[in-house]
């Protein structure tokens, strides 16, 4: 049977009306609030044939239907419509951001911490570090003649900023020799070939001239190092106790302590992939704790390369044009300032 435009109308009214009010929608109350231009018999039958698709379920408990996991499928795909986020919005997040990436785990706290409260889900950042990360650049900056801050910029954004304490004093001419001397020798290196560069007859010439090299050489070292595996950060946990879903407190606390995990999380979103948002919903996730959730998920980028994703869990019946819209926003603004 085919899915003419009058039944993707209806199936679109129905969702509509179930993400809004979790509850079943019988044919009278899509004849009354959404003015169709068809009679409630003949939006009845056109149920009913939505229903013998695979698109509306009937609970037991209720003479109305609800969308199935198709039903969302259909309508993410095809039906939905993605605004632009509303400039008040926007300048929020703008706001809390900033306009350049002062540190990595920072950024990603704030942007958990955002995606909830925008959102009215739970909010997920993976920062995906990149094995092999390569220095971009090194900065020491003065801030007595006894301590410094050395900021690490790798090609993944910067990842260190660290004070470091010195026996002997510095002064800001020092500094900015040293750093122009580190940054011409170890410019785009990794960590492998920062170790053996150390090692060199090079390297020894170079500290003998700058007393203070080997106390900095650990940091940019750790810098470099923390460089390698995942780390998920979740916000607004609390939220998925807002949704009727979630009423059942076995379930949420299952739902809950995937998240916490996060190994199996990882797994799931490593399944996902894809550029851009992803959708996914229900039976798509592979698990038996989100078969009834679904995990909307955005990359953000470096010169091309994925370095991490931001995303929502919530229940299948999602906001998703707003989701959608928000992740979108918030990972090209991320992308964004880890370009510049």
């Amino acid at each position: 049977m085919r899915i003419d435009d009058r039944k993707l109308k209806i199936l679109q009214a129905v969702i509509a009306d179930y993400i809004s009010t979790a509850q079943p929608i019988g044919s009278r109350t899509i004849a009354k609030k959404y003015k169709l231009g068809i009679s409630s018999a003949t939006i009845r039958n056109e149920m009913s044939d939505l229903e013998e698709m695979g698109y509306l379920e009937q609970p037991h408990t209720s003479a109305g239907r609800v969308p199935s996991e198709r039903a969302y499928r259909l309508y993410v795909d095809r039906l939905m419509q993605i605004r632009n986020l509303p400039r008040n919005e926007q300048e929020i997040i703008i706001r809390e951001l900033g306009e350049r990436i002062d540190e990595i785990e920072s950024i990603i706290r704030k942007t958990a911490r955002i995606l909830s409260q925008l959102t009215r889900y739970t909010s997920l950042v993976i920062n995906s570090h990149l094995t092999g990360c390569r220095l971009r650049r090194i900065h020491f900056i003065p801030l007595d003649s006894h301590s410094l801050v050395a900021v690490i910029v790798t090609d993944s954004g910067i990842v260190k900023n660290t004070i470091i304490k010195t026996a002997d004093p510095v002064t800001a001419e020092y500094l900015e020799s040293l750093t122009r001397v580190v940054n011409d020798k170890f410019e785009d290196i990794t960590i492998e070939e920062l170790n053996r560069c150390i090692a060199s007859e090079g390297y020894k010439k170079l500290a003998y001239r700058y007393s203070q090299l080997d106390s900095f050489i650990p940091v940019l070292m750790e810098g470099l190092s923390i460089a390698t595996g995942d780390e998920v950060y979740a916000d607004g946990m609390s939220n998925l106790f807002n949704f009727p879903e979630y009423s059942d407190i076995s379930k949420a606390k299952s739902l809950l302590e995937l998240i916490e995990e996060k190994e199996q999380l990882m797994e799931i979103i490593s399944r996902i992939g894809g550029k851009g948002v992803v959708v996914s919903i229900g039976s798509e996730l592979d698990n038996t704790c989100m078969k009834d959730c679904s995990l909307v998920t955005a990359s953000y980028r470096v010169g091309g390369s994925e370095i991490g994703r931001i995303g929502v869990i919530g229940p299948t019946r999602m906001e998703y044009e707003r989701v959608v819209a928000v992740l979108e926003f918030i990972s090209t603004y991320i992308t964004g300032m880890m370009e510049r």
